[in-house]
């Protein structure tokens, strides 16, 4: 009876249909599905839920809670009130709202989700009194949810918190108990978003003044929630065995039992201390349980992590806590420093740490050398485990929290410490990675300095302690740091330097009373001592080294210029620098900005400097000996390296004193050694870095070495303005190279204080006429043409000293620029006449350079008369013809660059007027004044008519940017030159027209009367000299001329047609026509001819005037349909198509394969863009031969037939242009080849074996499979996923274009087919694999980021695009770069798109590394594309159906349909998965009237049938379904077997028919039932079926 009722009720009442089918017996579910009794007899009552439910409460004594069936055995937690009295509280609850909690009880995922973000948006939009009537139920979900293993859903649950915290604010108050201890588990989830929206949704609840308050209220019962997860439960009590697999229990306990030890942390770190008091015995009670401890030592690092975080807490907020288990805490924790597990390490030592400060007495409970220092120092010597940046920082607190018991004997505790410690730098980890190095060193001495600072005494173990950590510690690893460029490039060196100097201060050398109490002056002046001796024998002995590497002299410079940069840079803050009071803020990484320019200001050239800057004299002492020591090498052994090492030296130690040091050692024979400072400045009473600099540094200047200009120049830093001015001027006198000069000049603009100091130099006369007489030396020289090369470094001085300007004035001085100038103008004068006597290409090329660069860099260069002069003899040299002239091909190359830097000049400067700049009294003064325009046309009127080759190609350059005055000028004389044709001069004619093209061509406008003339004439030309145009003439004898008039004729039309076809009369278009086709006619009979440029610039043309007649008469423009003949359009279509592409769809097959160097592979791309045109009715009635294949099977009319025997081999042609003609083309007859099939395969009777199938067109199965064949012996060695790099039109490229090509034809057929064909397509594609083998080589093809190229910074605010949502491209005009990547992501959309079933069930054979692989690939980046679309198709569909509707749902991705049919309503909703099309679809159940339930579960899964199995849209699926429907309604019987009308595979009826139960079936459901049953009986009577 408790069985009957409870089924009553979950059948009856319609609050329960949410409750899981569990709940209904068996027996009675069977019993009602069979025949239709009462349950009981006599039972007359409908059942009642209400009774049931007072039954319940009856008999078990209790009432069933608001949860469900809670007191059965379930985890699920419902919602819905199911007892006696209890509606009065569920009318509070709104009815939507009762709807989303249920939801919020299922246990699907997505449901979850959805319900969760649902719940948060109609609490956003309720109003607060309904919100209200949530309450009492939210705490149980919430609590449920806020531990869901799906990441999403905790994230979603606390977002939809916060909703309805922000609607209820106070109302929550007494709920605030109950929900308090999951929500602070929930801010410690371990998923950042979710813990984040935790924290936000806390943070709205309560402001920040009243958080530790709301925490403080609800304390006990948090503790309480923490306690229990860490104590009580298990994997297998917190989620139910038999439901939840074994992985998803193990990995909901441990993110519960990390949040729950974080929760604790938070818990007291966030309650005020007096709260905290009053939980101590709590939290003594669970450090007491030995299961709390086992956590410190769990397999799970985030747990050890969150179990020393809290341990921290612990120390912090309760020291009393554990000083009490102080016998636990410390074995926990300091045992444990061997864990360097990156989740683990920083709060471990964090931990270690607060116990070290917590316990007084830790290192009673610890051995500290067995246990913990054994531990550390390999940990040490292994650098950390790649934990350095995390682990060193902690060394130094830690050390100096040691008592003495533990570091006693203190002498070999530190030796193994610093010993490990920097042992740790030579550890592969920490030489790769510069952050785990810098660590190193920065821990190291840190540590250093701590330990000098605690061992100041006079002590002799203090004395022993000092100078192990000096001789043994810092100077080798100074050493080591010597050779290795990243100690270099680290905080070493700065670091090193900023301890020296706080020693400096302590002993009393900086004068800032630096020193603490108890500290010794003289011990830190001995420390001083000893480091800076220790650290000269050092470098003394690596620059004594003959073997030395260069790369460790930079690493000693960089040392001292390290030191030298510290120095100043603390002169500059005056801080007082102290170890044990609060010490200076300068941090290594300030010190690491300021070395990004390693030198210090130097004092600015001509400054003079007269003391040294440094406070120490240790570092420039050690200095002059390095500098003497290189000296010495460079003096007796002509060592290189020494001479680089003293010049980065002086770089940075340019002191009188350093240079009074190393003369002094150039002079020790001749002064017998005088050491003595004073006797040595009397010997060099003046500037001794102007005597080194002119007794030595000038005579390595030979060298050409930039160094040694370096050390010029640090020499000149010692000296004033006038004696740099002095010492420059007589080194440009000396006989050095030119690239010396040239580097000096370089230098000496650098920066704008050595400018300021050297522009006496650079402006003075004797570097202007060393420069002057330089270039007259070149300029000769290049005249006599003697052969030789000239030297590159002296044009070079040359151009800059032209080029470089500084505030508007000259590098050099202004007259010399002049002279220069008019030297270089008098030169090419002369060269244009001298040029037949000798080679002066060089000489001209090298001027021209010059000139470049100089009208390109200066400004308003032009004011300069010799610079126009220069201008206008180029100018005239470009112009004129190069037979006169004699200037080779490299000259004019030059000139006409220089003549293309000028006219970008005078485009930007054409307004710019000199009226107020005084000019010379020359005939040109005034080329670039307001008459600008006349004088240019006058230049072009007189240089460059009669047009000659060269004078064109000029004209041809200078067209875009002459005014449009000066072009129609040029429209004019060419159009003269046309209408004055001359039967004899066919070359002048053809001149005139590539001018007046050239002119057109830049936009120029032009009068209606002139194209009328021209057009005029070119008839004229067809009467009185047809040979001109060509017809049917042999090009291969052809002249240049000839070919080159009939290209500009084409030109011409081409662009009449495309820019003024208002102006083409009847006349003028039979002439335009008929020349077109005579034209084609004659490039189709010269093919053979290609080889010939000019006759493949014949061909393109042509073609390019096919390609802008057909886009003319596709879409006339507006206003000139009305003006054309009337009949011209018929004519066109009927007559000139059918004459163009009868010569034109022969001619792909007239190609030879590309292995010629000169195949035409520019005639194959104009060919095929004009074939893109030809329109389907000429491809079904085609002119090509005959062609059949043998054993061919085809249902195609024989011109069909014919096309694609002919065509499709060519996919495979080795050019990328042809195989997109053939692709276009045969893409236009794809969708009509499926009717040919008719109804299919009916060969076979309705008793056949299988169901039939058909083959696509065989010609292209034919091309497919040999594809197949090519692209698996490229394809081979890489596997699924692993990206193929095919080089851009290689042979590989071809063969898979052509697959991939195929195969859009293919799927192109497909989609066109009708559902009944397409059935027998598809049978065809799974028995032969070909769509298989398609799947696994695009998974080889498609880039792994298929992201768009080409999206610029704005585009990363939006939606990536990717090769999915943007649509292919594939003119045969366009690039290549990323056709294949698309091509492929192409053909795979398009295949999940028409063949979702066939794919899906590849996808479900696969092994699980490859559907894993497809399923993340799919689910990224196609399905989301793929939905929309398919959702956009249904909104779209202009398809109806008679009673049903069909609507879709773009957000939820959801379709519903609505039949409806007298008295019965349907609604059915289809919910694609997120992996669409992989994942199944879902077919929910919605309203329902009049339908059984069993025909209603028998339509749903129909329905679920149609759309996983059949290869087409939601729509086609539907309106399958419909039918299927509609026969049942209109009688017809379903079959049996499958339960449907329509065949879900083959859209069949039942036909066939059982002789003794007369029951109908359908022959493919008879078929698998027999081979699967191996009977041939009824299914349904059992009789033998006949």
């Amino acid at each position: 009876m408790c069985s009957l009722v409870i089924y009553g009720l979950v059948a009856l009442n319609p609050a329960t249909q949410y409750l899981p089918l569990p709940l209904q017996p068996p027996s009675i579910k069977t019993q009602n599905m069979g025949k239709n009794k009462q349950r009981t007899k006599g039972n007359v009552r409908p059942s009642s839920s209400g009774r049931a439910a007072e039954l319940l409460a009856r008999e078990s004594g209790a009432v069933p809670g608001f949860v469900g069936f809670g007191n059965m055995a379930t985890t699920e937690l419902g919602y819905v009130p199911a007892v006696h009295g209890a509606e009065e509280i569920d009318n509070l609850v709104d009815a939507d709202f009762r709807l989303v909690l249920r939801k919020l009880s299922k246990r699907d995922t997505v449901t979850k989700l959805k319900a969760a973000q649902e719940f948060g948006a109609m609490c956003q939009q309720r109003d607060s009194d309904v919100v209200k009537g949530v309450l009492p139920y939210w705490p149980r979900i919430y609590c449920k949810m806020s531990v869901d293993h799906d990441r999403r859903v905790r994230e979603a649950t606390q977002q939809a918190f916060e909703q309805l915290v922000l609607k209820v604010r106070r109302s929550l108050a007494p709920y605030l108990k109950s929900l308090m201890g999951h929500w602070l588990l929930s801010q410690c989830d371990t998923y950042a978003p979710a813990s984040s929206a935790a924290c936000q949704a806390f943070s709205a609840a309560f402001p920040p003044s009243k958080q530790a308050e709301a925490l403080s209220f609800c304390k006990d019962e948090v503790l309480t929630v923490l306690q229990d997860n860490l104590l009580k439960e298990t994997a297998d009590t917190l989620s139910d065995p038999q439901s939840v697999p074994e992985e998803e229990r193990e990995a909901k306990f441990l993110r519960l039992l990390t949040s729950s030890l974080l929760g604790v942390k938070r818990l007291i770190s966030s309650l005020p201390q007096t709260e905290t008091h009053s939980l101590q015995d709590r939290l003594t009670h669970l450090l007491s349980q030995a299961k709390f401890w086992k956590y410190s030592k769990h397999q799970t690092p985030q747990v050890r992590g969150a179990f020393f975080e809290l341990m921290s807490s612990l120390c912090e907020h309760s020291p009393v806590v554990v000083q009490a288990e102080a016998a636990r805490v410390c074995p926990t924790v300091l045992l444990a420093l061997d864990d360097t597990d990156p989740m683990v390490l920083p709060p471990l030592w964090e931990a270690v740490l607060h116990t070290l400060s917590t316990v007084t007495d830790c290192w009673s409970h610890v051995n500290a050398k067995k246990g913990v220092l054994p531990k550390l120092w390999s940990l040490l010597r292994d650098g950390g485990k790649g934990m350095a940046t995390s682990l060193h920082p902690n060394l130094l607190p830690f050390i100096s929290k040691l008592p003495s018991e533990v570091t006693a004997p203190d002498l070999d505790f530190y030796t193994t410490f610093y010993s490990s410690l920097i042992q740790g730098l030579s550890r592969e980890r920490a030489i790769s990675s510069p952050s785990e190095s810098s660590a190193i060193v920065v821990s190291s001495v840190e540590c250093l300095r701590y330990t000098l600072l605690q061992n100041t005494g006079e002590e002799e173990e203090h004395r022993l302690i000092r100078t192990m950590i000096i001789q043994q510690q810092l100077l080798p690893l100074i050493d080591s740091a010597l050779g290795n460029s990243s100690l270099q490039a680290g905080p070493l060196f700065p670091l090193v330097t900023e301890m020296l100097l706080s020693w400096e201060k302590r002993a009393g050398l900086q004068n800032l009373g630096g020193l603490s109490e108890g500290e010794n002056e003289v011990v830190f002046d001995r420390l001083l001592s000893d480091f800076w001796e220790g650290l000269r024998v050092m470098l003394a002995r690596h620059v004594s080294n003959e073997e030395l590497e260069l790369n460790e002299l930079e690493g000693m410079a960089s040392l001292l210029q390290v030191g030298l940069v510290f120095l100043l840079f603390m002169k500059k803050r005056s801080v007082k620098i102290c170890f044990s009071e609060p010490e200076s803020s300068v941090s290594p990484e300030e010190v690491a900005v300021t070395l990004k320019h390693p030198q210090p200001e130097p004092p600015e050239l001509g400054q003079g400097s007269t003391e040294g800057v440094l406070r120490s004299w240790h570092l420039e002492e050690i200095v002059c000996q390095q500098a003497q020591i290189s000296y010495s090498y460079v003096d007796e052994k002509n060592s290189e390296r020494h001479l680089v090492y003293l010049s980065l030296l002086l770089q940075t130690f340019h002191t009188p004193r350093v240079f009074t040091r190393l003369l002094a050692t150039s002079e020790e024979e001749k002064l017998k050694a005088k050491d003595d400072q004073k006797e040595v400045e009397g010997v060099f009473p003046t500037n001794p870095a102007v005597h080194f600099l002119l007794e030595h540094v000038v005579l390595w200047l030979s060298q050409e070495d930039s160094y040694l200009v370096e050390m010029v120049f640090s020499c000149l830093r010692c000296c004033g303005r006038q004696e740099t001015t002095r010492i420059l001027n007589h080194i440009t006198t000396m006989d050095l190279k030119w690239a010396v000069l040239l580097q000096i000049i370089h230098k000496a603009c650098a920066d704008a204080a050595s400018l300021q100091a050297c522009s006496d130099w650079l402006k003075g006369s004797v570097l202007g006429e060393r420069l002057l007489g330089l270039a007259e030396e070149l300029c000769e020289a290049g005249l006599k043409g003697s052969g030789t090369a000239p030297d590159k470094d002296s044009w070079a001085l040359i151009s800059l000293a032209l080029s470089q300007y500084h505030n508007n004035e000259p590098l050099i001085g202004a007259v010399y620029v002049e002279k220069m100038i008019e030297k270089l103008h008098g030169t090419l004068s002369a060269a244009k006449g001298l040029s037949e006597e000798g080679d002066l290409e060089p000489l001209v090329c090298f001027i021209c350079d010059v000139a470049s660069t100089f009208f390109s860099s200066v400004t308003h260069c032009l004011l300069l008369p010799s610079a126009e002069e220069l201008l206008l003899t180029v100018f005239t040299l470009t112009a004129q013809d190069r037979t006169l002239t004699h200037m080779s091909g490299n000259d004019h190359t030059h000139l006409c660059r220089v003549m293309t830097t000028h006219t970008h000049l005078y485009n930007n400067d054409q307004t710019h007027t000199h009226t107020d700049t005084p000019v010379s009294g020359n005939d040109h003064t005034h080329l670039y004044n307001n008459d600008l325009t006349h004088t240019h046309t006058q230049i072009h009127t007189h240089l460059l008519f009669p047009l000659s080759e060269s004078r064109l190609s000029t004209l041809q350059v200078l067209c875009p940017c002459l005014t449009p005055e000066e072009r129609e000028r040029l429209i004019a004389l060419a159009t003269a030159g046309i209408l004055n044709w001359q039967e004899d001069n066919s070359k002048n004619t053809q001149t005139h027209a590539i001018l007046l093209l050239c002119c057109l061509e830049v936009g120029s406008p032009v009068d209606e009367e002139l194209l009328h003339a021209v057009l005029a004439t070119m008839m004229e030309w067809r009467n009185s000299k047809e040979d001109w145009f060509l017809f049917s003439s042999d090009l291969s004898k052809t002249s240049t001329t000839q070919l080159s008039l009939s290209v500009e004729m084409m030109r011409f039309l081409s662009w009449l047609v495309t820019h003024s076809s208002k102006i083409i009369t009847g006349s003028h278009w039979d002439f335009l026509l008929c020349s077109m086709l005579a034209w084609l006619e004659t490039a189709s009979d010269n093919v053979e001819c290609l080889w010939n440029p000019w006759v493949q610039l014949f061909v393109c043309e042509c073609c390019e005037l096919i390609v802008r007649l057909n886009q003319f008469f596709t879409a006339p423009p507006p206003g000139v349909a009305d003006l054309m003949p009337s009949e011209l359009t018929a004519e066109w279509n009927d007559f000139f198509v059918e004459g163009i592409y009868s010569l034109m769809l022969p001619l792909p097959e007239a190609f030879a394969e590309p292995d010629d160097p000169l195949f035409p592979l520019a005639v194959l791309r104009s060919v095929g863009v004009a074939l893109t045109y030809v329109p389907l009715h000429h491809l079904s009635h085609n002119s090509l031969p005959v062609r059949f294949v043998a054993d061919q099977k085809t249902n195609l009319p024989e011109k069909l037939q014919t096309l694609l025997n002919t065509l499709s081999p060519l996919l495979l042609f080795k050019a990328r242009p042809l195989q997109l003609t053939v692709y276009h083309i045969l893409d236009k007859v794809m969708p009509t080849l499926p009717e040919c099939d008719g109804e299919g395969d009916n060969t076979k009777s309705d008793d056949d074996r299988e169901e039939p199938c058909l083959s696509p067109p065989a010609a292209l199965m034919s091309v497919l499979s040999t594809c197949e064949e090519l692209c698996e012996t490229i394809l081979s060695g890489l596997c699924v996923g692993e990206f193929a790099v095919v080089v851009p039109l290689s042979v590989e490229y071809s063969c898979i274009l052509a697959y991939l090509l195929a195969w859009k034809l293919l799927l192109s057929f497909f989609r066109a087919a009708p559902s009944h064909l397409r059935v027998q397509y598809s049978l065809y594609l799974k028995k032969n694999k070909t769509l298989h083998k398609l799947l696994l080589h695009l998974f080889r093809l498609m880039p792994e980021n298929p992201t768009y190229p080409g999206q610029g910074a704005e585009s990363a605010a939006k939606e990536t695009k990717t090769f999915f949502t943007e649509s292919l491209s594939l003119d045969i005009d366009s690039g290549y770069q990323h056709t294949l990547h698309h091509l492929a992501c192409s053909v795979y959309y398009s295949t999940v798109q028409d063949l979702p079933a066939m794919v899906r069930l590849w996808w479900t054979s696969q092994e699980k590394r490859v559907s894993h692989a497809v399923d993340k690939f799919t689910g990224r980046y196609v399905s989301s594309v793929l939905s929309a679309q398919e959702i956009c198709s249904v909104h779209a569909s202009t398809q109806t159906f008679d009673s049903m509707t069909v609507k879709a749902r773009s957000a939820a991705r959801e379709v519903i349909a609505t039949y409806s049919v007298d008295d019965i309503f349907i609604e059915l909703v289809i919910q694609l998965p997120q992996n669409y099309p992989l994942g199944s679809i879902v077919v929910e159940s919605g309203r329902r009237v009049g339908v059984a339930v069993q025909q209603w579960r028998n339509w749903m899964l129909q329905l679920s049938t149609y759309l996983t199995h059949q290869n087409g849209s939601i729509m086609e699926g539907l309106a399958l379904w419909k039918t299927n429907v509609d026969k049942r309604f209109e009688g017809v019987e379903d079959c049996t077997i499958c339960f449907s009308v329509i065949h879900g595979s083959n859209y069949s009826l039942p036909k066939k028919a059982c002789r003794t139960c007369k029951k109908k079936f359908h022959s493919a459901c008879l078929y698998k039932w027999f081979t699967s049953s191996n009977k041939s009986t009824c299914p349904l009577c059992r009789e033998t079926f006949f």
